[in-house]
């Protein structure tokens, strides 16, 4: 059974349909990547499957279990997010926490464990995004590279059965970019079904196990990632990608 199912997700804001019909599914442990230029639904696909915005139309289901549906409560709306985690381009860290305290925070919350027992798991966390010696620095003091591997940490503390990032190395300079491709690679390694909104073709080619080209709010093409990077069957895909290795 897929551990996610999309299907026919449409989405519009006033008098723009930005997501026209959006179908995929995903495996427990693979890493889909989806490319396209910006405008083309990617992002406003991630605040759908995260339940920032309501579709207009359409199913999500986790674990074979449908998830979307009219009048949803605010309580299943909470209970629904936590099946994802999601890492914005910006942080989004709480400003006046320390790093452990930005991931203590939601477990906190949920009461998802001892305060001792949360400690403990956002230590372990932070040591897998390599900044242990962080754990009492708030934002301010790290650079943009450390904020967003807290942040994926910070994701990674309520488990979430898919972990989404929305182009997470576009508010970083390369040297940081760096930093954090490294961890994302270390995700896949361990076989975290991640969905990653990025720019990085060669990352995406390298990391992901299937890539989903999206233009005009549609799934233009999907395949293996080095497939499609390397051989896309469809002429707006091609040119896309020409653009990308010029």
């Amino acid at each position: 059974m897929p551990i996610l199912e999309v299907k026919n997700i449409k989405k519009g804001f006033g008098d723009t349909d930005v997501l026209k019909g959006v179908s995929f599914s995903m495996e427990r442990g693979q890493v889909l990547a989806i490319i396209g230029s910006s405008g083309s639904g990617k992002t406003t696909l991630l605040r759908c499957l995260n339940f920032l915005e309501t579709p207009d139309e359409g199913e999500i289901w986790v674990n074979g279990k449908l998830l979307t549906g009219e009048n949803l409560s605010d309580d299943q709306i909470r209970q629904n997010r936590l099946h994802f985690g999601l890492v914005f381009q910006n942080f989004n860290l709480f400003p006046q926490y320390t790093a452990l305290e930005n991931i203590m925070l939601a477990p906190s919350l949920l009461k998802k464990g001892t305060p001792a027992q949360i400690r403990e798991t956002a230590m372990s966390l932070l040591g897998r995004v390599g900044l242990s010696h962080k754990a009492d620095s708030y934002p301010y003091q790290l650079s943009g590279g450390q904020q967003q591997r807290v942040a994926i940490a910070r994701a990674l503390a309520l488990q979430p059965e898919v972990l989404c990032f929305d182009e997470p190395t576009s508010a970083l300079d390369p040297e940081l970019t760096g930093e954090v491709l490294r961890v994302l690679r270390e995700l896949a390694d361990r076989k975290t079904t991640m969905i990653i909104v990025t720019h990085e073709m060669h990352f995406a080619r390298d990391v992901a196990d299937r890539i989903m080209f999206m233009d005009g709010g549609v799934v233009v093409e999907e395949g293996p990632a080095k497939q499609l990077i390397e051989h896309p069957q469809e002429e707006r895909t091609k040119q896309f990608l020409a653009h990308y290795s010029e």
